[in-house]
């Protein structure tokens, strides 16, 4: 019996002397949990996670902060110093010219619809100053060279010139029909000349 007593004490000292093992490191912890999320239980866990109504509740406030800290990012100083910076690129430029052109069009729609914008737009063209600044354009030679290629390609145009041509056709056959009918009923006074003889 005495043995055995000693035996446990021995036992219990030893295991005093050795302490707790020390807790896993950040990296383990991390390597640990990547490999976890790769496993098939992992991914499992995960879909079942993205199903639960209660999380997507959570994701979806979670994206109005989102949006929100998106918007003042947007609104700052340094982003208007990079946007401005961004659009100095001519590709940059015109690839977002061209990704908007429909929604320029919807916007221009909607602007010719509403009168307050109509009005404004009418009492800006029609300002003194502003008469004054097109005139100046109008009569700038190269504005006339311009509107002389636009005439010129205009009048070239294949369409304008079938319909010219109709017209002339029109205007022929009308004088036509006209010259004939008066040649046939004559003026009253050759009618009259004739009953006369």
């Amino acid at each position: 019996m005495k043995y055995f007593a000693l035996i446990l004490l021995c036992l219990g000292l030893l295991a005093g002397c050795s302490g707790s093992p020390a807790p896993p490191s950040y990296e383990e912890n991390k390597k640990m949990l990547i490999d976890a999320l790769q496993t098939e239980d992992g991914k499992k866990a995960i879909r079942t996670l993205l199903d639960d109504p209660q999380f997507k509740e959570l994701l979806v406030i979670d994206s109005e902060q989102v949006k929100k800290s998106v918007e003042e990012t947007m609104l700052s100083k340094k982003a208007e110093e990079f946007w401005k910076e961004v659009y100095q690129d001519p590709k940059f430029s015109e690839t977002m010219a061209k990704s908007m052109v429909k929604q320029q069009e919807e916007l221009m729609k909607a602007l010719m619809k509403d009168p307050t914008y109509l009005q404004d737009l009418e009492s800006f063209f029609g300002s003194a100053d502003m008469k004054k600044e097109l005139g100046k354009v109008l009569q700038s030679s190269d504005m006339r060279k311009e509107m002389q290629k636009v005439v010129e390609e205009t009048i070239q145009s294949p369409s304008l010139q079938t319909k010219w041509q109709k017209l002339v056709e029109e205007a022929g056959t009308q004088k036509e029909s006209g010259g004939g009918s008066k040649g046939q009923s004559g003026s009253p006074d050759e009618k009259k000349q004739e009953t006369e003889k």
